[in-house]
């Protein structure tokens, strides 16, 4: 009965010895895949940037970098569902240059929003006619590009003009587009093509003011948000 009762006393220290470690091995893991996503989602920035550039190259220089609709919260979409047009990264996609998509989408994110073939963000564009698509990462949103902009002539901005200012990141337009993905901060990509992790407490200020649905309320904090991203 002792013998019994020592091996019972004995099991439950083990169970407690590996409940210990877990609880410190756990996070370390999540920590560690985390960084290995960063460091993915930062790959993925590169590709989608020589992509753009692989664009204008073909098309004097000119890319379809910025937003729609005169608001800067609407700087990842690929087409309109309300308009029925394709838009900004859209350009890309009709031009045939987002094909695979998955560089084009960020492994952290938990935003069905902004997920590749979600329900709420369904793969082809146009499959479903009046559902918005979007991206999984933002263009710079300092210049309002018309929707189908390569078919009707509208302007586009030079790949040059940007110098090395931030030209593509995470998605940064609400706090909620942060909170589902890295969390702790955003990778960005530059006009020089080199890529850096931006903390999201030197941009956490702006973010916060931004209103949580699509407003041209937000538009100064967008811009605040884009010159502490040109900081690095």
């Amino acid at each position: 009965m002792r013998n019994r009762g020592l091996a019972l006393v004995e099991l439950l220290v083990v169970v407690g010895i590996v409940a210990v470690l877990l609880g410190l091995l756990l996070p370390v893991l999540g920590r560690a895949r985390e960084s290995g996503r960063r460091a993915v989602c930062l790959s993925n920035l590169r590709q989608v940037g020589q992509v753009v550039q692989m664009y204008g190259q073909n098309n004097a220089g000119r890319v379809p970098i910025g937003y729609r609709a005169g608001f800067k919260q609407f700087n990842s979409m690929v087409y309109s569902g309300t308009a029925q047009k394709f838009c900004l990264f859209g350009v890309l996609y009709m031009n045939k240059k987002m094909d695979p998509p998955q560089a084009f989408f960020c492994p952290s994110n938990e935003d069905p929003q902004s997920n590749l073939g979600s329900e709420l963000n369904p793969w082809p564009p146009k499959a479903e006619p009046t559902r918005n698509v979007f991206a999984g990462y933002a263009f710079r949103p300092d210049h309002q590009i018309v929707d189908e902009v390569h078919l009707v002539g509208g302007f586009m901005p030079t790949l040059a003009s940007f110098g090395t200012k931030a030209i593509l990141a995470d998605l940064t337009a609400t706090p909620q587009r942060v909170d589902l993905r890295h969390r702790e901060g955003v990778n960005v990509l530059y006009g020089d093509f080199s890529g850096s992790w931006v903390s999201r407490a030197s941009f956490e200020t702006p973010l916060k003011a931004c209103p949580t649905s699509p407003s041209t309320a937000a538009n100064p904090y967008q811009d605040q948000i884009w010159t502490i991203l040109d900081s690095r």
